[in-house]
Order: structure tokens, then C-alpha cells, then sequence
């Protein structure tokens, strides 16, 4: 199949990507692993930042970088943290004109709601489904454009020609068909790896590095792969939704943490902004709590939002009432919600120049969690809608510019044939059950790399990755609908994404925002600067970099001393 730009990734990001290119008379093709409603994006709960002013006028788009900024530990990309502030009110205006339901005041304002870190009432709001509407309305916009699609194919290859990324090999999971793809451009909105660590809130089959692996492939460079974002509320039992997300919205809407000794805990941690503190701090509370055994019986704490009545929670957090009775028999109207971290957000990603989204490889252009930089150490709640929205379309547009002037060059068959051929070899009636291994590599990562971090046990999971590499995986002899087929493409993802995190964690011998060491527990001034995984012939090698000069407008209010009260209390 042939078109001008390829768009890996049917979420939010590629869609917001290919309805700009579409409407720039592009001839774009969406490729997705998902179905076409079903992409990782209707996981992001809670809402969409803009510095729209309507709860507190005194909100404004510097405020909201710096906020970005000084809650991303300081090494963030000015630059691109300056565009997504500038772009979200218009990406939200955007959402509202092609029929997003957002929650209203009775003027017809939208509302807005407190998320971690935010100075102000931001987070704009679905219930708490926001996701969900935002990827209907997208998928909903493409079709209106007759965009095509291709669902639940496994991209396993990238395609390059005289030094350019020029389509891609995938496998329709469904009918076992190999599909080649040829393109003057490749867009990449894969979503991260969250699916490294045992208990995460994304689903199984999503999240497992796909879009680190294939930009390997071709010699991209990538950041602050060491910069994880742990959630600080995932349930924790019935051990079936271990992970499960509870949005940051049920915090914004009032809800309160406890131990298992009643003890309202974040007051220790963080006083002026109490469970409003930012991911990382309280992510790391409720670990501390738990580690110190003031823990619940399942291993959590408490997040209470009975306060609320019961019209209030269905028609603010509709979501989260439904899935703590349906999978644990909780009334959260009622009954406290069990909780504690949950891997989330891969802040770390490949290397792009936000204001175009390249990659350094030509023909290779990158948004969404798949790309580094944005969020520095630690992503505030509600950015990352924003994010996939203004870059989607940023970078849709500069494409389209770009190909313009661009030949659709003849693909290479001995690389295409190569492709199917490390695929086809992959085919084995013997070997190591790779579901089990996925679950192996999963478990050894959220042990050893998880929330709390020291190197005697990163150099354990550094050298146990290694042995993974060797093993054969025993996957049958089908192309279709093959479980242990695709849990091993899983599998080959997973262990380079995995080594840069740890190699990026041990190298990084300080904690700041989500990366915590218990053997460097402070902030060292020496490394405010990025960690770089640049991939050569000998392996990948690690090296650091200045962080570029924050605009003096967004310093000066980064630098300015948190607020003594938070709004909400």
C-alpha cells in the first residue's frame, strides 16, 4: 500500500496528525494495532490542561509552563513546553467545535478542575472519560474526511531508502497477511511503555516499546529514558484489576488519603498542596507509607471521596464508581478506594525538535509518549492530551509542507524480504512459552526499577536482561490470531527499551521527579541536564546535555515559591 505519509498509531496523536495532513490534501494512511475506537488514548481519564481562565482568570499560559516545568525537575524542553501552553486553549476550542461533550458551568463556560501540581483550575473535562470522548470525536472528524484505516496490525519493521525512512512491514493480526507499506513520510504515534512493569495501567497488549524498538531500528537517538511516572492510585485488589487506574481526578474532586491507621499522610510530604501534590512526591508517599507498614492489608492506602453525594460522583466520576463495584463490590460513594502506584507515563522517548517533530532521521517524524522532553521527570496530569492535540497538529502541519517537495522513493526489497524473513524465523514449534517470559521481564523491572530505585538491584535486572536475549521462544507455525506470536514481537521490544532504562537510572546517580534513588535520595544541581541513548555499531551509548535556556518570563515564574494553601483546601 502506498501513500504520501504514513501514520503509525491510531490514538490521539496520529489521528490529530492525519486529519491535518487530510486537511492539507494529503493522502494519509492510519495504521493501528487497535481497533479504531479502542486506542490507548480512552485510558487518559481526568482531562486536558489549557490555561483557559475560567475557573480562576488569573491562570495564564506562562503559568502553565511553568508549572510544566518546575514540576518536570527543570529539564524539560522550553521550547516545547512553550508551544503546548501557547496551543492547548486553541486545541480545546478545537475539541469543542467538532462536538466534544465537555463538562459546563451554567453560563456555558467550560469547567475546569484542579490536577496535581496546577497552580490553578485547569483541567478541562468529559466526567471522567475525557479520553474516551476526545478519541470518538477524532476518529469521528477522519471518517467525516474519508481518512483510511488499517486496524490491528503489528508494525514490525521500519523501511528506509538512500537514507530515509520510507514506509514500514506489519502483520494483520486477524488474517496473518504480511503488509508492506510505502510513504514519502513516516509518522510515528505509537504510545510508550508502561508495559515494561508488572502492575501498569495500561492493557496488556498495549504500551510494550513498539515505537522505541522500530525507531532503533533506523538509528534514532532518545532521552531520559531513566524518567518514568509511577501513578500514585492504581487499585490494588481483587489482584485481576492490580494497576487498574483511579484518575488523578477523584484527588482534584476532593479525595482524601489516609493510611491504614486513619493518618491523612501527604501533610508529611508535602503540606501546601496535600494530595494535590505532584505525581512523583505522592506517588512516593504512598510507597513510604506502605514500606514503613502503615499499609493496607492488600499492600495500598485509603483515597476516600465519600464526602461527595452520590449525584456528584455519578456525574463527575461516572468511571471510577462504576469500576470499583464492578471489579471489587466498593460503593465509592460509600466505602473508601484501595490504592497505591501504578506504572503510567514513559517520559522519557526518542529525540525530536518539537517545533517540527523530526527525529533526526529524514522521513522519521515522532509525537505523543513515544517522544522525550516534554514532560522533563515528571508529566503533570492533564498534559498529555494536550500534548497529543497541539503536536498532532503541528507537526501534521509541517509535513505536509515538507512532502510537498518529496519523491515517493522505490522501496528496498532486500530490506522488505529481510523483515518477513527475521518475522518468518520467529516462527518456532519449541522454545520458552513468551507469554510467560513477557510476564517474567515485567516482574523483574517493577521489582527492580520501580518506584523506589538503588544499583545493586539495576545491575540485577541489567544482567538478567541479558539472559532474555539469548532464550528461543516458542511461538507455534501460524501468522493469525497468534497470542504467543505477538508476545514475542512484545518480548523484542521490550528488552532495548528496558536496557536504556536502566542503563539511562544508573547513570543518573541523583533522584528528581519520578526517577528516585534510595542510594542518591537528593537533587544534585550537576544533573540538571538530559540523559541521550544514541545507538552505534558496538550498542547503545549514553551521554549527557545542557538543558537549553528557559524564556526569563516562565523562569521568573517557575522560581517563584509555591503557594501556601492550595485553592481546594
Amino acid at each position: 500500500m502506498a501513500c504520501d505519509v504514513l501514520v503509525i498509531g491510531s490514538g490521539g496523536a496520529g489521528l490529530r496528525a492525519a486529519i491535518e495532513l487530510a486537511d492539507r490534501g494529503v493522502d494519509v494512511l492510519v495504521v493501528g494495532k487497535s481497533k479504531k475506537r479502542d486506542a490507548h488514548t480512552i485510558l487518559a481519564t481526568g482531562g486536558i490542561n489549557a490555561a483557559l481562565g475560567n475557573m480562576d482568570p488569573q491562570d495564564s499560559w506562562p503559568l502553565h509552563a511553568a508549572d510544566t516545568i518546575r514540576d518536570g525537575g527543570w529539564i524539560n524542553d522550553p521550547r516545547g513546553v512553550e508551544l503546548l501552553c501557547k496551543h492547548a486553549p486553541r486545541a480545546v476550542q478545537e475539541l469543542a467545535e467538532w462536538g466534544a461533550r465537555f463538562h459546563r458551568e451554567p453560563g456555558g463556560k467550560i469547567t475546569q478542575r484542579f490536577f496535581g501540581a496546577a497552580t490553578y483550575r485547569r483541567a478541562c473535562f468529559s466526567g471522567d472519560h475525557t479520553g474516551q470522548e476526545i478519541l470518538n470525536v477524532l476518529v469521528d472528524q477522519a471518517e467525516a474526511r474519508k481518512i483510511p484505516f488499517r486496524s490491528e496490525v503489528y508494525i514490525f519493521s521500519l523501511l528506509q531508502s538512500r537514507g530515509r525512512a520510507n514506509g514500514a512491514v506489519g502483520l494483520d493480526l486477524r488474517t496473518g497477511k504480511i503488509l508492506i507499506f510505502q510513504a514519502k513520510a513516516v509518522i510515528l504515534a505509537t504510545g510508550g511503555h508502561s508495559r515494561m512493569f508488572e502492575r501498569s495501567s495500561s492493557r496488556f497488549w498495549e504500551n510494550n516499546g513498539d515505537g522505541i524498538a522500530l525507531a532503533l531500528q533506523v538509528g534514532a537517538r532518545f532521552q531520559d529514558m531513566e524518567m518514568f511516572q509511577f501513578h500514585p492510585t492504581g487499585m490494588v485488589h481483587p489482584p485481576r484489576a492490580a494497576g487498574v487506574l483511579v484518575t488523578e481526578a477523584v484527588r482534584g474532586e476532593g479525595g482524601i488519603l489516609t493510611n491504614a491507621r486513619g493518618e491523612r499522610f501527604m501533610k508529611r510530604y508535602d503540606p501546601a498542596r496535600m494530595e494535590l501534590s505532584a505525581r512523583d512526591l505522592v506517588a512516593r508517599a504512598i510507597y513510604t507509607e506502605i514500606e514503613h507498614g502503615h499499609g493496607t492489608r492488600h499492600g495500598g492506602v485509603w483515597l476516600d471521596i465519600s464526602h461527595r453525594p452520590l449525584p456528584y460522583i455519578k456525574k463527575r466520576l461516572p468511571t471510577m464508581y462504576r469500576q470499583f463495584l464492578a471489579h471489587a463490590g466498593v460503593d465509592i460513594s460509600r466505602q473508601k478506594m484501595e490504592v497505591a502506584p501504578t506504572a503510567h507515563y514513559s517520559m522519557g522517548g526518542v529525540l525530536i525538535d518539537h517545533t517540527t517533530g523530526e527525529t533526526g532521521i529524514r522521513g522519521l517524524y515522532a509525537i505523543g509518549e513515544v517522544t522525550a522532553g516534554m514532560h522533563g521527570a515528571n508529566r503533570l496530569g492533564g498534559n498529555s492530551l494536550a500534548e497529543i492535540m497541539v503536536f498532532g497538529r503541528l507537526t501534521g502541519a509541517h509535513v505536509a509542507r515538507r512532502i510537498k517537495k518529496q519523491k515517493l522513493h522505490p522501496l528496498d526489497q532486500r530490506q522488505v524480504a529481510g523483515a518477513i524473513g527475521s518475522l518468518l524465523d520467529r516462527l518456532a514449534p519449541a522454545g520458552k512459552d513468551p507469554l510467560a517470559v513477557k510476564r517474567q521481564i515485567q516482574e523483574l523491572m517493577w521489582t527492580h526499577v520501580g518506584v523506589a530505585r538503588r544499583e545493586k538491584e539495576m545491575q540485577h535486572a541489567l544482567r538478567a536482561l541479558g539472559r532474555f536475549r539469548a532464550l528461543r521462544l516458542q511461538t507455534g507455525t501460524s501468522l493469525a490470531r497468534n497470542q504467543r506470536l505477538v508476545a514475542a514481537l512484545d518480548v523484542l521490544n521490550m528488552l532495548p527499551t528496558c536496557e536504556m532504562i536502566v542503563r539511562s537510572a544508573l547513570l543518573r546517580r541523583e533522584s528528581r521527579g519520578a526517577h528516585y534513588r534510595t542510594d542518591f535520595p537528593t537533587t544534585q544541581k550537576q544533573w540538571k541536564k538530559n540523559i541521550i541513548c544514541t545507538p552505534t555499531k558496538a550498542g547503545v551509548r549514553l551521554s549527557t546535555r545542557p538543558i537549553p535556556p528557559i524564556p526569563k518570563r516562565i523562569r521568573l515564574l517557575a522560581e517563584r515559591p509555591k503557594p501556601s494553601a492550595h485553592l481546594l483546601e
